[in-house]
């Protein structure tokens, strides 16, 4: 998967990576790598009243903010975020709102999960929607200057598709430049551009029709590009069972005015056939050799395949 190193919030120094999600829109990050240890617990930060904490404020309002099958409760806070490269950070205007979360619940049965494996926080940059109350919680890009001459928004230069084994606790992960912020209109020549769509009033995420083949009928949907997906996700009735293709299936993505991805699958599940769910989402395989970029001003998503 693909994060972005939260260098700081306030005044307080945290060298935390978030997975960076461009299915969602707002900034999420686990109570300990925030804040000490004896104000986190499983049933709430342990706060009375409203408290500045290291140029952080820490408030008593709680939220849930929601991602696939998984809730995460925290309480609002409010802080100047610096992030990316210590060489080259780039930090909010101003104070942003963003949750400090304790804990995160598998909605389907209650449970509290977490672990070694389990992403510290959420960094999501999508430009629609929000979370929290009133929807306060946006993208930390909301929030930033962007250089002269460029489009407010961003791209993503492909990842690399050669995976090691690594851990974020262990400070093993290879660094991408992957997250370009501003749109140069010289880069955006090199995008098949289209306006973008919201599936949904209730989807914090923009996205294209396209339809997604694998030999049989296409299932043609919005689809939303997601770095935060580690699997491409096709939708089938609800009262179907859940599947996944076989590893070696040739796949095909195709999109009016883009040009057609087509790849074949290393593993299984790298395809999920998901009952009930409303959209196709294309994760992270896709950004292991291609392109996606997102003007703001004009509402465009633009796909370059093999670059």
């Amino acid at each position: 998967m693909l994060y972005v190193k939260i260098l700081s919030l306030g005044d307080h120094t945290v060298n935390q990576p978030l997975l960076l999600d461009t299915g969602s829109s707002g900034m999420t990050i686990e109570c300990q790598s925030v804040l000490s240890a004896e104000l986190c617990s499983d049933t709430g930060i342990k706060i009375t009243k409203d408290q500045q904490i290291d140029g952080i404020m820490v408030t008593t309002q709680q939220a849930v903010m929601t991602y696939g099958t998984y809730d995460e409760y925290g309480n609002v806070a409010y802080a100047r975020v610096a992030f990316g490269s210590p060489k080259s950070p780039v930090a909010t205007i101003t104070a942003i709102p963003f949750l400090i979360r304790y804990k995160v619940v598998r909605r389907s049965t209650g449970e509290i999960v977490g672990g070694p494996l389990w992403a510290k926080g959420t960094f999501g940059i999508s430009p629609v929607g929000g979370g929290g109350p009133d929807r306060i919680i946006k993208s930390p890009l909301a929030y930033v200057n962007f250089g002269p001459g460029l489009h407010k928004g961003y791209y993503l230069s492909p990842i690399g598709a050669k995976w090691k084994v690594c851990t974020n606790e262990d400070g093993n992960c290879p660094q991408v430049e992957a997250l370009h912020i501003g749109v140069p209109k010289d880069v955006k020549r090199d995008f098949r551009v289209q306006s973008w769509k919201v599936a949904s009033l209730r989807y914090n995420f923009p996205t294209i029709d396209a339809c997604i083949s694998w030999g049989f009928e296409p299932t043609c949907r919005p689809t939303l590009y997601d770095t935060g997906n580690s699997t491409i996700m096709v939708p089938t009735d609800a009262s179907a069972p859940y599947s996944s293709l076989n590893r070696g299936t040739k796949v095909l993505v195709k999109a009016d005015g883009q040009d057609d991805w087509n790849f074949k699958t290393t593993y299984n599940p790298e395809v999920e056939i998901v009952p009930g769910l409303e959209h196709n989402i294309v994760g992270i395989r896709y950004f292991e050799k291609n392109s996606l970029l997102l003007d703001f001003e004009t509402r465009e998503i633009g796909l370059r395949l093999g670059h």
